[in-house]
């Protein structure tokens, strides 16, 4: 497991490989969508991203829809730091839905999911995220099943991400922090921040 960027493999029903819509079965993502659901967290969840399969980043997702046999039952929100959000339904998943994005060139792009919590800009404490790093350890053991959980990695802290391009956290790219920063009443000011696990 790479960091805390989990990658999944989700059935692609693409007709063509250089099609400028991908499809994605919806059904694997209601599996994770439920697992979140399961673990009964408050602020830890699993954003769902479009990685470049070279490593230089996110794909670009210009729009998208979840689809029945050709007819739209749901949309797809993206996110301006590249994550895209699915509605959580059952119903989709047992009609087996279909998730449509119109990415530029699909074929270089692959799912990763990754658990984080989303903090908006201001003051966030030790205690609050040493809240939703437990909330990411309970995540992470209800994703690894059973007997799985019984060898998931440690948790050792959480990772500080600045959601916007350009933007920085006391001056750095990205803030990490173990258990012993976490372990006092420190503060620190952040701009709007993804947090994930520091595996």
């Amino acid at each position: 497991m790479k960091s805390s960027l989990l990658g999944a493999t989700l059935a692609l029903l693409t007709t063509t490989v250089h099609a400028a819509p991908l499809d994605l079965g919806y059904s694997g993502f209601y599996k994770h969508l439920d697992t979140v659901a399961d673990a009964k967290v408050e602020h830890a969840t699993l954003g769902f991203y479009l990685s470049r399969n070279d490593g230089s980043g996110w794909c670009h997702i210009h729009a998208g829809t979840v689809e029945v046999a050709g007819e739209t039952r749901g949309e797809v929100r993206v996110l301006p730091h590249g994550e895209f959000v699915l509605p959580f339904d059952k119903q989709l998943d047992l009609d087996k839905a279909v998730v449509r994005l119109d990415v530029d060139q699909p074929e270089r792009c692959e799912i990763s999911i990754q658990i984080q919590s989303l903090l908006p800009a201001g003051e966030a404490g030790a205690e609050q995220l040493r809240g939703i790093r437990d909330e990411m350890k309970t995540l992470l053991k209800e994703m690894a099943g059973w007997p799985g959980r019984y060898f998931v990695p440690e948790i050792k802290g959480v990772q500080l991400q600045p959601l916007n391009q350009g933007a920085l956290i006391q001056g750095l790219p990205e803030l990490a922090l173990d258990d012993a920063a976490l372990a006092g009443d420190a503060q620190w000011p952040l701009p709007a921040t993804r947090v994930t696990p520091w595996l």
